[in-house]
């Protein structure tokens, strides 16, 4: 499915915006890397912490941050989520528009199914007037066509802009259908925007998004299920992941490092984003373990805005199909490292397609090089 129609913009200032999407915690080095036009912020909360939420985003207006600034009440996620039939917090409303914010409802959870808590979402917005709708959604809204052709109907008929978060354990974009669900969405005339996601956020910002949200950390990178508190353990302190951007997707450092070894001639390494400045990637492995989280933190959010930047432009039919061709592309690199396959760019590939005549398969993969695949190596488009 291609999308030609332009985008369509709700907010000045935001038009196909990739927004770092955080905790407070991380605002301050944030800031540094969304400084520039095409980018913007969302603030997270976490545990019920508002206060702390409103004054951040005080002290970065008060202090000169222009770009845009969206506030995420998170009232959908974590074990004691609320459901999506709960009245919207006047008071969160109204804190949002006394600082001149874009103003995100502070919505609970939709199960699959739950038609009447869409509904309450969606009709409560229609009735403000000045919002955009936070649906929080289980996976069956996209991928169960019954669903899918439900919540379209519904996000039709009330025709208020919506910010979507997408319940998965791991990659909702690549489970078969989410990316088809998710560009009727787009193309249903109602602006469309994601929160909580990962790479895929230049997918959807490529395919008419007016803004896409990618998670600073891994549990911002999708909205997580559920857990069972007596089963839950307390590891040890992963390795920061990194982007690796001709791979599309997130790798943990020491896999990086190990790769490389392996394979010092593959031209996926080098890095051009204002960070690493032309460096190989695992430059990043070689620092304190301190100094590492801070610069793979700082690597990643670089690359993906200097890919936003090469990726959109005026024709949107144009960027969908760079970015299947950049997925394809990726896929071949994947393998080429002996990483495995990551079905979230088989589905975007899938979902834009190509002309009959123009749709050229990837370049092959060459049997000869016996390279072996690294299994359970934390891979994965949020890297955890």
């Amino acid at each position: 499915m291609r999308l030609s129609r332009p985008p369509p913009r709700i907010v000045e200032g935001i038009d196909r915006t990739l927004l770092a999407q955080c905790g407070i915690g991380d605002v301050g080095a944030v800031r540094e890397v969304v400084s520039q036009p095409g980018t913007g912020l969302v603030i997270t909360a976490r545990l019920g912490n508002l206060r702390s939420v409103y004054q951040s985003a005080r002290n970065l207006i008060e202090t000169g941050f222009s770009q845009p600034l969206l506030l995420d009440a998170n009232r959908y996620g974590g074990n004691r989520r609320m459901p999506a039939t709960i009245p919207f917090s006047r008071d969160w409303l109204s804190r949002q528009r006394d600082m001149g914010l874009p103003v995100l409802t502070d919505s609970g959870y939709a199960e699959g199914g739950d038609v009447a808590g869409v509904t309450r979402i969606l009709s409560q917005a229609a009735e403000i007037g000045d919002v955009v709708a936070v649906l929080p959604l289980h996976l069956s809204w996209f991928t169960v066509p019954e669903a899918r052709r439900t919540l379209l109907r519904l996000v039709r008929g009330f025709g208020v802009p919506v910010a979507i978060a997408i319940e998965h354990p791991r990659d909702p974009i690549g489970v078969r259908g989410t990316v088809d669900g998710l560009l009727e969405l787009i193309g249903c005339a109602v602006p469309v925007m994601l929160l909580r996601c990962d790479v895929s956020a230049l997918g959807a910002l490529c395919c008419g998004a007016f803004a896409a949200a990618v998670g600073t950390r891994a549990a911002l990178r999708h909205l997580y299920p559920r857990y069972r508190p007596s089963i839950r353990r307390r590891p040890s302190p992963p390795m920061p992941s990194v982007v690796v951007p001709r791979c599309l997707s997130y790798k943990r450092l020491s896999v990086v490092a190990r790769t490389k070894r392996r394979h010092p001639d593959t031209d996926i390494w080098r890095c051009l984003c204002p960070t690493c400045g032309g460096r190989d990637l695992d430059w990043i492995f070689s620092r304190s373990e301190q100094a590492r989280e801070w610069l793979a933190f700082q690597h990643s959010l670089g690359a993906l805005v200097r890919l936003r930047n090469e990726l959109t432009g005026p024709d949107l039919l144009e960027d969908q199909l760079s970015w299947r061709s950049r997925c394809a592309n990726a896929a071949y690199w994947r393998r080429e490292v002996g990483w495995d396959s990551l079905p979230a760019l088989d589905r975007w590939q899938e979902a834009i397609g190509l002309p009959p005549s123009d749709d050229l398969p990837p370049p092959p993969y060459r049997p000869g090089r016996n390279i072996t695949p690294q299994r359970g190596s934390g891979d994965g488009p949020s890297g955890e």
